[in-house]
């Protein structure tokens, strides 16, 4: 793995952008109420303290005045689930539920609707569901600063978070004296650190360290704080440490019952250095020295010192943040950021943007587990939808960015956490449904847990979602070693759906027990839906047929190069995908959700997952599929452009991939005006981080689109060389799946040169982005036209480019080299 992850170090040469430009800051504090409120998302300082994070370790402060509120996060720590278990327990599954599938199954065939107790939802929650308690993410600890300081006699205040160098920072004047903080959370050092300065007057600072779980016996000695504590679980209670050393020249230093006063000195260093017993070993999930590995973390910031872990630090950050720069044309206001939200316009959204990629390196580097709906930040006990990982958007939502965004080293914890519920799959698609490979339902948790949810109208396969973004990191990271890597879970999650499909009503093949995530239909009155609850569950709904025939597609591909592998399975895959239950087009003219013309205009819903093709899929184009576009646009006419801040997001990305610059400019606008906090973190509401990447996800897609492949060298267009996964009917209202040519699996891509650039952005540029192929492309446009388009291999590449008007022949490039291209 390590040569592997050491190729993702390539970055291209840019230039520096003004760093005000990138700096979040407010003539306030933040509203420090993380002791008052408890219930689920309604703590406002999540809304408006900062963040700073290592992928693992989180922290977010306030900038107050008399107290400095430092909120901890871990993101292994979880709360009131099991782990130690046998796993058929762990996995969360029911031992032998396999025997009951048929009977469920009939009554999807029987097509018995409702919640009656015979009904396809009540029997999936008799026979199917889980019994297991899933549990919650939870907070870590929150430490309290108490300076003496008041906020009515200060001056001069701002609080600042410098994206380009993950820096903190607190100033203000008070009697003759300036006061500063700088804050920061390390990735080489994997460590939090603050400190406290003062020009004159001599701090007096008084710390505390406060927890909402059971705690152990603090210790202190040596200006060294261990305070230790138990996370309850249904089974095996979590332990963990905060440890923090003090540094703090000439000052005299007192502990009393764990609360620490440190007073006398005019610089004050808190080291932070805190860990869980976790460790992602299936089904045991612990095993980490967390004790020996707090001490020796102390141990070493001690000795390396706080310029050196800043210098590291601010490097590290810094070369990760300019890879990507996107410049538009506007004059820095210079207004905090919460005056800048009201007033929006280019600024924000350049500042947003590199937000959203700041928060990718923050909470997703080389943790063992991935971000989850809150990212890693989080104020709650039990945080809405239990700060989990939903695979019916949103734990993919989270890894749109990285390779997009030229930040490819953040998929890896996603890569870590598929070989977990891979692992733990195998025995849920066993117990559960009687097949082989891999399966997993709606949520999961860092415990293994796979099984299918406790309401069986929230039943769903996920295999097929995850390997999208599985194999997504190949195709704009091409090694033979990562494919090695994931060979194994893809097969698994192919081995899954060739035995779990079944037949529905019109012969074909189709995943169920299922639901379109997470509307309901009315199969009496479609066109009378209202918002109650009517129908979740289903069968050959659009979406699952959709994953599967990229899955399916990805598989080939990848068992191709990787020489032949499977014979058997690759033939009994391509005899199953003209078999898969078409895509349709409905009486409105609509992309159908359901297999039958269910669906109604008037459903607003924020999940648009049949058109999962169109975006993040690749079978669905403008470009290649008319019909299907066409029906694109009535199901985005119908769902409006309102909606939570994750749904607005994915709409920014769909209008995106439908070259409609405008318009996904427009719904880019509404999620800065009205989906946002203070602090930019996105509002759900309450907050949930997917919106933040999605929407940074749909800046690249405006900019840059490359999931098109050429199957035909000498195709002068794009519609006659682009590959096609559907065959249309002779009325063209139905797309039979195609089994994918040879050809495809070394096809190039096709770099589609802003695709849907915004009329707004007359001018501008965008260095560092990455395309499929192991391509990074630098553009910059004048007038809504490319100025100059420049392209760099990071691999051995062949693409074809494509700027709205005319495409390119081939273009091969050596590792190395670039090609260029003036207006």
């Amino acid at each position: 793995m390590k040569s592997y992850l050491s190729l993702l170090l390539i970055t291209a040469t840019i230039g520096t952008v003004t760093a005000g430009e990138l700096t979040l800051h407010y003539t306030k504090p933040a509203i420090d109420d993380v002791d008052k409120d408890y219930k689920k998302g309604k703590s406002r300082y999540i809304q408006t303290a900062l963040p700073l994070g290592n992928g693992r370790l989180g922290t977010m402060f306030s900038g107050g005045i008399a107290t400095e509120r430092l909120l901890f996060n871990d993101i292994t720590l979880w709360q009131g689930a099991k782990r130690g278990q046998d796993p058929i327990t762990q996995s969360g599954s029911r031992e032998g539920a396999y025997k009951n599938l048929p009977k469920v199954r009939k009554a999807y065939q029987e097509e018995r609707f409702g919640s009656e107790p015979d009904s396809m939802e009540s029997l999936g929650t008799e026979y199917l569901s889980t019994l297991e308690p899933f549990g919650s993410f939870t907070r870590f600890t929150n430490i309290s600063i108490e300076t003496g300081h008041k906020l009515k006699d200060v001056q001069n205040y701002k609080r600042a978070l410098d994206l380009e160098t993950g820096l903190g920072s607190v100033e203000y004047d008070l009697g003759g004296s300036s006061y500063r903080r700088e804050l920061f959370v390390s990735h080489p050092h994997d460590t939090s650190v603050i400190r406290f300065t003062s020009t004159e007057t001599p701090l007096t600072l008084t710390l505390n360290v406060n927890m909402v779980h059971s705690p152990g016996t603090v210790q202190f000695s040596d200006n060294t704080l261990l305070v230790p504590g138990s996370v309850k679980m249904v089974e095996d209670d979590v332990q963990f440490i905060h440890g923090l050393y003090i540094e703090a020249p000439h000052a005299t230093i007192t502990e009393n019952n764990g609360k620490v006063t440190i007073s006398g000195a005019k610089e004050v260093t808190v080291y932070s250095a805190a860990y869980t017993d976790y460790l992602p070993v299936f089904p045991t999930f612990k095993g980490r020295d967390y004790a020996s590995d707090v001490t020796n973390k102390l141990q070493e910031v001690k000795a390396l010192g706080y310029e050196a872990l800043r210098d590291a630090h601010v490097e590290d950050i810094s070369a990760l943040m300019r890879r990507c720069q996107l410049k538009l044309d506007f004059t820095p206001s210079d207004l905090p950021t919460d005056a800048l939200i009201k007033k929006g316009g280019r600024e924000l959204e350049v500042l947003h943007f590199q937000f959203a990629r700041y928060l990718q390196l923050g909470c997703s580097r080389t943790a063992p587990v991935p971000s989850n709906l809150q990212g890693l930040w989080n104020a709650d006990y039990t945080p809405m939808w239990d700060g989990d990982y939903h695979t019916d958007i949103n734990l993919a939502m989270n890894y749109w960015l990285p390779d997009l965004a030229n930040l490819s080293e953040c998929f890896h914890p996603y890569v870590e956490y598929l070989k977990t519920v891979s692992q733990s799959g195998k025995i849920t698609a066993r117990e559960t449904f009687g097949v082989n490979g891999w399966s997993m339902g709606l949520t999961g948790n860092v415990y293994g847990f796979t099984a299918q949810y406790k309401k069986g109208r929230l039943a769903q396969q996920a295999g097929h979602w995850l390997c999208q973004n599985l194999f997504e990191h190949y195709n704009f990271n091409p090694s033979q070693e990562y494919l090695e890597e994931i060979y194994p879970i893809m097969r698994g999650a192919v081995e899954f759906f060739t035995e779990f499909l079944a037949p529905i009503h019109d012969g074909t093949l189709a995943v169920y027990p299922t639901m379109s995530p997470e509307c309901n239909y009315n199969p009496d009155k479609p066109d009378h839906f209202t918002s109650m609850r009517f129908n979740k569950q289903c069968y050959g709904a659009a979406w699952d047929q959709q994953l599967l025939l990229n899955l399916f597609t990805d598989y080939l591909e990848s068992a191709a190069k990787l020489g032949n592998r499977d014979p058997e399975l690759q033939a009994t895959v391509k005899k199953l995908i003209p078999q898969l239950s078409p895509q349709k087009i409905g009486r409105h003219g609509q992309v159908q959700e359901w297999p039958k013309d269910w669906d109604s205009p008037r459903n607003k819903h924020r999940h648009i997952s049949h058109l999962i093709a169109l975006h993040p899929g690749r079978d669905i184009s403008p470009l290649t599929t008319p019909e299907l576009h066409e029906g694109a646009l009535v199901t985005m006419k119908h769902r409006g452009d309102d909606a939570t801040g994750w749904s607005v997001g994915w709409k920014t990305c769909f209008w995106a991939r439908l070259h409609n610059g405008d318009r996904a400019h427009k719904i880019y606008k509404l999620l800065l005006q009205k989906k946002v906090y203070p602090n930019l973190f996105d509002a759900h509401p309450p907050f949930q981080i997917d919106g933040n990447f999605g929407a940074a996800a749909g800046v690249c897609e405006m900019l840059l689109q490359s999931h098109l492949r050429s199957i035909n060298a000498e195709a002068s267009t794009v519609d006659e060389a682009a590959y096609v996964a559907y065959r249309p009917s002779e009325d063209k209202k139905t797309f039979t799946p195609q089994v994918p040519p040879v050809e495809l699996a070394t096809a190039p891509y096709i770099l589609h040169l802003l695709p849907a650039l915004p009329t707004d952005w007359t001018q501008g540029s965008i260095k560092g982005l990455k395309a499929r192929g192991g391509l990074l492309v630098d553009l910059s446009w004048n007038d809504g036209a490319i100025s100059t388009a420049t392209i760099t291999a990071q691999h051995d590449s062949t693409f074809r480019i494509y700027d709205g008007k005319s495409l390119t022949d081939d273009i091969t490039l050596q590792a190395g080299s670039t090609y260029t291209i003036k207006h």
